[in-house]
């Protein structure tokens, strides 16, 4: 009878997976919610068809995946890493979705996510980053979905999303220590249809252009933060726009109105007949929760 390699887990919280033969026909491994410490190089090249790897909430502070050329999904998140290897996910070539949440992340390496230019979803929910990886990020030129969502940055600056041409989908919610959105912070998303900043305290102040070329954005929630004004530009700016969500925030009522109706009545804007009707839903008298859709 033939057999089959043996994965096993060690005293020293390391997987090993060796034996004669190697399993060609695995494509999907679940090894969640162990207390992996270790994850060397070769600890699963017996396993060369594999496509989706889930090591969620292990206790890995170290990650060397190896050459695994057909992975398309790796899950991470939830181990305490604390920093990625330069160069660690270089032999990932075919790798399209990458979880590392959870894990503690401070800041990432310019070369951290080198090597996966076929990368289309990456999400950082829930660490500890103040910035925006920028420069990691420039090395992720096919990336289409990007959370960031419950980290600690506390600004978005100029230059932080820009030239992200396929990028379609983005979150930036529940970060308790955003206050602001500068100028051109997000810049040349010629693919990005959803935006959502939302759920952020401190959230008080978005520049008039901090959205720059953004041709077909179709949604944007901007709903409970802190924001009691909003410059029409920002609206203006957005031709493609068809919903927009502002409940729960301290918006002023004459700050409100005035880009409204002047989008309602302004008949030279080349926009304006996206805007003929306007839902405005008051769910109380000092308009802290307003849904705002623009209807075709």
């Amino acid at each position: 009878m033939q057999s089959f390699p043996i994965c096993t887990c060690c005293v020293y919280e390391k997987i090993t997976c060796n034996g004669s033969y190697s399993i060609p026909s695995l494509l999907s491994l679940h090894l969640e919610e162990n207390h992996l410490g270790h994850l060397p190089e070769d600890s699963f090249s017996t396993l060369p068809a594999l496509q989706e790897l889930f090591l969620s909430h292990n206790n890995l502070r170290s990650i060397a995946p190896g050459a695994l050329p057909h992975l398309e999904v790796l899950m991470l998140g939830g181990n305490p890493v604390e920093a990625l290897p330069e160069r660690g996910f270089v032999a990932l070539k075919s790798l399209r979705s990458l979880v590392l949440g959870g894990m503690g992340l401070r800041s990432l390496a310019e070369d951290a996510l080198e090597g996966l230019e076929g990368l289309e979803s990456l999400s950082f929910y829930d660490n500890l980053l103040t910035k925006v990886p920028t420069q990691a990020l420039r090395r992720v030129p096919g990336l289409k979905f990007l959370d960031l969502n419950k980290n600690h940055i506390k600004m978005i600056e100029t230059g932080d999303f820009q030239d992200m041409v396929h990028l379609k989908e983005l979150g930036l919610n529940n970060m308790e220590e955003l206050v602001s959105i500068e100028r051109a912070a997000l810049k040349n998303l010629p693919e990005l249809t959803k935006l959502e900043i939302t759920n952020n305290p401190r959230l008080s102040y978005i520049h008039p252009q901090a959205f720059l070329q953004l041709s077909r954005l179709e949604s944007l929630m901007l709903n409970s933060n802190s924001l009691s004004a909003l410059h029409q530009h920002i609206m203006f700016s957005l031709p493609s726009l068809q919903e927009v969500s502002l409940h729960s925030n301290p918006l002023r009522c004459d700050c409100l109105f005035h880009w409204a109706s002047e989008k309602l009545l302004n008949n030279s804007d080349t926009h304006a007949h996206r805007y003929t009707q306007m839902l405005y839903t008051l769910l109380d008298t000092r308009i802290q929760k307003l849904y705002i859709k623009a209807v075709v």
